[in-house]
């Protein structure tokens, strides 16, 4: 390859010119066809473009085809912040898997709660799988700091209810949660207001504390003008008011998100399930002694009576018993 790029930037023995933006640039069929399946479909089948010495390219720019040429002739590409949003669709148009490949990692390299549904979108757009899972994940993990950035706030209703209704978002309580969803329709009042109560059916209120439902929830204006936030609301008094009742209330709302790691484990206590003589319990309740607080995390799947509580890695496992 080093012998047939120094034949290219001497214009020897090149077949072909690709016109880019009025700006030619010589190469061989042979090494653009061994690299790239566009090149490859165009100078082996009947195309029009498979005889004609100069070949237009069109959807990118001059400075990122010379890129793409380096790349073909020595393996090697250089993805930077000012360049990959040009380069990955042009990777994408030419075929060029392995700088499709460079950019994917380069923007995950660069993941961030500021731009991670960005980096989504535009991956998806690009088909690029790999990158919009590990951006997926990204915004799960750091949900209370994506939500505090422009990308979240401009999302459209259906991406906010993709996002808050998944299990795998992690947070300490479903505090950020709500407090995401009425900062996202406060931002354009007059246009989200009515999106509000098919939103907030997505927030687990029955895990929030009662303080906070009171002192936060009870208070805010958007909720005490709607009838169907505010039956979202009573459902979770009721839950803390009535525990005889939380079987009965067992739904999407009630169901804790995944386990993920707590970072403060050890300075709280942990209760889990119990018999009340009656029926065994799917709770899961926590105390903080520094404030003297009692909150609930969510249910366990399945009912317990003397079951244990182990923590590994920061993460609490329930074990045996019934």
């Amino acid at each position: 390859l080093n012998a047939m790029n120094a034949l290219r930037k001497s214009n020897t023995l090149c077949d072909v010119t690709l016109r880019v933006e009025h700006k030619d640039f010589p190469a061989h069929r042979i090494v653009l066809a061994a690299c790239s399946d566009y090149f490859c479909a165009m100078f082996t089948s009947e195309l029009s473009e498979k005889d004609k010495p100069y070949v237009d390219i069109q959807g990118l720019t001059a400075s990122t085809m010379e890129i793409l040429l380096d790349f073909v002739y020595t393996e090697t590409v250089h993805v930077t912040v000012e360049n990959v949003q040009e380069l990955l669709p042009a990777a994408c148009l030419l075929q060029l898997k392995g700088v499709k490949q460079a950019c994917c990692e380069f923007l995950e390299s660069q993941l961030d709660p500021s731009n991670c549904l960005g980096i989504r979108d535009f991956a998806e757009t690009h088909n690029c799988v790999d990158l919009m899972q590990a951006a997926e994940v990204f915004s799960q993990k750091h949900f209370p700091e994506v939500v505090q950035h422009e990308e979240f706030i401009l999302l459209n209703q259906e991406e906010v209810e993709k996002l808050i209704k998944c299990d795998e978002i992690q947070v300490d309580s479903e505090e950020p949660v709500f407090e995401a969803v009425i900062n996202w329709v406060k931002h354009s009042k007059k246009e989200r207001e009515a999106s509000l109560p098919e939103l907030l059916q997505y927030v687990r209120m029955p895990l929030l504390t009662p303080r906070y439902i009171t002192d936060v929830i009870d208070t805010e204006p958007f909720i005490r003008c709607s009838l169907q936030c505010r039956d979202l609301v009573d459902e979770a008094k009721k839950f803390h008011l009535r525990p005889e009742l939380r079987s009965q209330m067992q739904g999407p709302r009630t169901r804790a998100r995944l386990a993920q790691p707590l970072s403060n484990v050890a300075d709280m206590i942990y209760v889990s399930g119990g018999f009340d003589g009656s029926r065994r319990h799917t709770s899961m309740e926590r105390y903080d002694p520094n404030i003297d607080q009692w909150s609930m995390l969510g249910d366990m799947q399945t009912a317990r009576e003397g079951a244990g509580l182990v923590v590994a890695n920061g993460v609490i496992y329930c074990l045996g018993r019934y």
